[in-house]
């Protein structure tokens, strides 16, 4: 898998692994979520990760988020999943430096 570099804020640092977990479990409750049939619980975790994506350095995130979420108001589970799978592979492929360039 090839991976890329994503500059940080150094003052996330203390917290970014934490960050990363909790994506994780979110997808893993995107996935229940969409295997019940439940768009609303799958609308809740794009929602989250639209949120948060930016605010943590990964305007990435936030797009992905917001693609799911949309996706999930419009009963597109298929599309959802696809943003999710997008958003496992972006944090799997990440490389986190911690600088002042937020190249995000």
């Amino acid at each position: 898998m090839k991976t890329f570099t994503v500059t940080v804020d150094p003052a996330l640092e203390q917290i970014m692994g934490r960050y990363f977990e909790l994506v994780r479990e979110d997808l893993a409750t995107a996935g229940r979520a969409m295997a019940a049939g439940d768009a609303e619980g799958v609308r809740m975790v794009g929602h989250r990760l639209k949120g948060n994506g930016t605010s943590y350095g990964f305007p990435r995130l936030t797009e992905l988020g917001a693609a799911m979420e949309q996706a999930a108001l419009q009963g597109d589970l298929p599309g959802a999943a696809a943003s999710a799978d997008e958003v496992r592979e972006f944090i799997d492929a990440v490389r986190v430096v911690y600088g002042k360039d937020n190249a995000g």
